[in-house]
């Protein structure tokens, strides 16, 4: 039984291939693909074996039901090619008069102290200072940083995802200029199931020291199809001696010599959980390991002089014992000060389960070349006073994080990393490994200061063999001293975006700067200087576990936050903190899905809608209700006679007016439904079903976006995120009782679209899309094409939500993998506005250091009204035009503004860059 818990966490994509095991890409059969609705048990990051197993079920649910043809059964990977070449084409080019459009501005909303996964840390060696250091986000791309972690800049390409695995320095005097990084991770990803982070593209390399990159061209994959050992990589070496380029791929190990590619040792690739590692020595001998899940011939350790043939097992070669059999993923490390001591530390099969009999989940050996024996180290791994599932004793999560690292300097130093981190200062005279990092104890659950569980990566600094680099779900953080008890550790998190959201929000108050939003795996952040916190970027870590829907109400004077934990938790943090899931009866609380789903309406702050699968719940009073006081609406199986599990909601804007407002809710089957005057609604079957006539309504089609023009309720864009079918429809008769729709995809169609807002500035309207591959716009989709938003800034990032407020046109993106943006709409011109004059008014010097000048058409009034903003649309200074045109901004701080000028009812306004004298 322990076994099959290890296969099932680590055989991500076991339930697409299941699916789609006799259906192929080009195939024209309609398949049935089953809902299938997985329900992870525990809240928060205790979880054993089985649990992290449905958790990263889940996941792949999530994001396989966004993406697969629900025609086909898969996720073709002809449709994948389509839209990155897309996405290459559409360029950003409104500054053209024709596009009667200024640039959106879009800023960095972090967070920028706060991290996402990180499996790859590597110390440039040519640097003595030790401060240059490269590292890589699962789903963020590769960061560098000159200055030791205090500023991180992304030097990975803006224009792909990259899904960083392990990072290499070539270690050859006159090469150390050369990089190598890995993609493609086969454990863990909340994107696993052939989505945009999962399967690689190959490996990476860079010539001038980590500062540009380009794709080694024979380790290219076609990243939607499980087809070449490049799609998942486990980790890089170089051998010193050749320079050749090893790659522990899935079930195989690879050889690169600079032209070709060998395979050294074939596990059999024909499943993706069969992991491997490989390590070097000084002196060239190879080590690479194979993990439990491979063929009885193959797992284990094995190793080879030069890593060219001559190939045998070490923990069992037929004449030393056998010495130990792994049952799961197995990790290795050199000892740098004596390259002839290997440890081994691998997953055994056992569970730390505390409802059991919680024993160690992992067993760590030390093989010594010099003797060509092992010695069996099992005994000093983690098990504390009492227990804790998860967490104590020894927890690894099926080898999700393991990791193993030998302090430079000393041979028997070693630090272990699984949900926690450890040290042991002498492997042989001390009685066990002690806690240094993961959560705080044994006895729960509550985080080690400074540092956070699932740790992948484990890096002594090659300058200083005391500090220590550790990367985990929260990032990277640093400890000086790791010879202290305890060990302090500092976050590194300082720009380092790599976390992955789900759903974000904005306060609903004009000129506010408060965001929030719910990530993978790493709760619920909320930022904003007007919530206290010191800039823009950063953020705090408000709730735990996998976030979902989240969102800030004005509907009392606290200020409430409602935010979601993972299947279907959902709280709020004022007047009193309180879990407010909706109960079916007394502790029994309603099913929902594993992404949590709810809406607050943003301008009637008092009512909030909840998703519980295909059950709409309703309360006009959230800012006080309990879990008992919702109202069922009913469920649209009963409502419709089809099953419908909601994944989007929109509410028209403005104030609530019962004959003219209404919600609109959006299906997993395709469908979309609106109910008119939802507040005072009795019953969902008094819904229409306004679907696209030729949308998709074959589980799974995901509606993912439902964005209705903020001033005219006839105007709806709604997206689907499938790929095969129809994805964007635009309707201008929205209330009507069977609403007109018009595909307006255009040059998106093979995108998988995840999100949609309409803005309207001066009357123009403007249509955004977020998808897997970067934001779009579009100022008419049914005569004009859409255009790449942000190219330099989110780039081809997923964008997971888009959030719009009208009351001053602030646009905020969340993506998986790169954080949030803010997009200022700064200006819209039309040709129908004819009291816009911003193309007659003409600024100078800009950028300005100490004052501006303006030049205006002689027929203005001598004395003119004008406002200056910042970045975020607050009024930072106001007066009147003197006769001389000229405004002093000294005591303005640096940084992109817009000045607004007012008079005889005609507006302008004109972007500039105050900047530091």
């Amino acid at each position: 039984m322990k076994k099959k818990l290890i296969v099932s966490s680590l055989l991500l994509i076991s339930l697409i291939f299941i699916i789609t095991s006799n259906y192929q890409s080009t195939t024209k059969k309609i398949v049935q693909i089953e809902r299938k609705v997985v329900k992870p048990s525990q809240k928060g990051k205790k979880k054993t074996l089985k649990e992290r197993a449905t958790y990263n079920e889940a996941r792949t649910l999530y994001e396989f039901y966004r993406q697969v043809n629900p025609k086909s059964g898969v996720i073709p990977k002809t449709e994948k090619k389509l839209e990155f070449n897309q996405a290459m084409n559409s360029t950003l080019s409104k500054k053209s008069s024709s596009s009667k459009i200024e640039e959106t501005t879009y800023i960095d909303r972090g967070p920028s102290n706060l991290g996402g996964r990180t499996r790859s840390i590597a110390v440039d060696k040519s640097d003595i200072s030790g401060n240059t250091i490269i590292a890589g986000g699962v789903s963020g791309g590769v960061f560098r940083t000159t200055n030791g972690g205090l500023n991180w800049t992304k030097v990975s390409p803006n224009n792909e995802i990259h899904n960083v695995t392990a990072i290499i320095q070539d270690p050859r005097p006159g090469f150390e200029n050369t990089w190598y990084y890995s993609t493609g991770e086969g454990l863990g990803n909340s994107a696993s199931s052939r989505g945009s982070f999962y399967l690689g593209q190959g490996i990476w390399t860079s010539t001038n020291g980590g500062l540009t990159w380009s794709q080694i061209a024979s380790t290219a994959s076609e990243q939607d199809v499980f087809n070449v050992p490049f799609d998942i990589i486990f980790n890089l070496a170089i051998n010193p001696i050749s320079g050749d380029l090893f790659a522990a791929t899935f079930g195989r190990i690879m050889r690169f010599n600079g032209k070709n590619w060998f395979v050294e040792i074939d596990g059999g690739a024909t499943s993706t959980n069969r992991a491997t590692d490989v390590v070097i020595t000084s002196n060239g001998r190879v080590y690479a390991s194979f993990s439990g899940t491979h063929d009885a011939s193959i797992k284990g350790v094995w190793t080879s002089e030069t890593g060219i043939n001559g190939w045998s097992r070490i923990n069992d070669n037929g004449i030393n014992p056998v010495y130990f059999t792994p049952t799961g993923r197995v990790v290795l490390a050199l000892a740098p000060s004596n390259q002839n001591k290997l440890y081994t530390l691998f997953v055994n099969g056992d569970s730390s389960d505390c409802s059991v009999s919680p024993k160690v989940e992992a067993d760590l050996w030390m093989w010594n070349q010099a003797t060509t024996t092992y010695t069996d180290y099992s005994g000093k791994l983690p098990n504390e006073a009492g227990c804790s599932t998860g967490n104590d004793p020894f927890a690894v999560q099926g080898g999700y994080d393991l990791v193993i690292s030998v302090k430079p300097d000393n041979e028997n130093f070693v630090v272990i990393g699984g949900v926690n981190a450890y040290k042991i200062e002498n492997i042989n005279t001390d009685l066990m490994f002690s806690r240094i990092g993961g959560y705080a104890s044994s006895s729960g659950y509550t985080q080690y200061a400074n540092h956070h569980p699932d740790v992948h990566a484990l890096v002594f600094n090659p300058f200083n063999n005391n500090i220590l680099l550790s990367g985990t779900d929260g990032g990277i953080h640093v400890t000086p001293n790791i010879l202290a008890n305890p060990v302090a550790w500092t976050s590194l998190n300082n720009n380092y975006k790599t976390q992955q959201f789900y759903h974000v929000a904005i306060d609903p108050a004009s000129g506010s700067d408060i965001v929030i939003g719910g990530l993978q795996d790493n709760g619920t952040n909320a930022g904003g200087t007007d919530w206290g916190q010191p800039d823009l970027t950063s953020q705090t870590n408000i709730g735990t576990g996998d976030g979902g829907a989240a969102a800030i109400s004005r509907d009392d004077a606290c200020l409430p936050f409602f935010f979601s934990v993972q299947g279907g938790i959902i709280y709020r943090d004022c007047p009193t903190f309180s879990q407010i899931t909706p109960e079916k009866s007394p502790g029994v609380n309603y099913d929902s899905q594993f992404v949590t789903y709810f809406h607050l309406d943003p301008d009637n702050n008092n009512a909030l809608y909840y998703a519980a699968e295909n059950t709409l719940l309703r309360t006009t009073d959230a800012t006080n209700v309990t879990s008992g006081t919702w109202t069922d609406l009913g469920d649209t199986t009963t409502a419709f006679n089809h099953t419908d599990f909601f994944q989007t909601f929109s509410t028209t804007r403005g104030t609530y007016n019962p004959v003219s407002s209404y919600l609109l809710m959006g299906g997993d089957s395709g469908h979309i439904y609106r109910l008119n005057d939802p507040q005072n609604a009795t019953s969902i079957a008094s819904a229409e079903d306004i679907t696209p006539q030729f949308a998709s309504k074959t589980f799974p089609s995901i509606v993912t976006g439902l964005a209705i023009h903020p001033t005219n309720n006839d105007i709806v864009l709604a997206t689907y995120s499938n790929y095969g079918i129809d994805s964007i429809f635009l309707t201008t008769n929205a209330t009507a009782t069977n609403p007109s729709w018009s595909l307006v995809e255009r040059n998106l169609s093979a995108h998988s679209i995840r999100s949609a807002a309409i803005a309207e500035v001066k009357g123009q309207a403007i249509y955004f899309v977020g998808t897997a591959r970067g934001l779009y716009s579009s100022l008419n989709p049914s005569t004009t094409d859409w255009e790449r938003e942000a190219p330099t800034e989110i780039g081809f990032a997923l964008v997971s939500s888009l959030v719009y407020r009208p009351s001053d046109n602030h646009l905020l993106i969340g993506t998986h993998g790169n954080g949030m943006y803010e997009g200022f709409i700064s200006n819209l011109l039309s040709t129908n506005y004819i009291n816009d004059i911003s193309n007659n008014i003409f600024l100078f010097p800009n950028p300005a250091e100490n004052f501006i000048s303006l030049s205006l058409p002689n027929n203005l009034e001598s004395s003119i009204n004008y406002s200056i903003k910042n970045i975020l649309g607050q009024s930072v200074m106001n007066g009147k035009l003197l006769d001389n045109k000229n405004i002093d901004i000294n005591h303005l701080l640096s940084g992109m503004y817009f000045i607004e000028i007012k008079t005889e009812g005609k507006t302008g306004s004109k972007k500039f860059i105050k900047k530091n004298i």
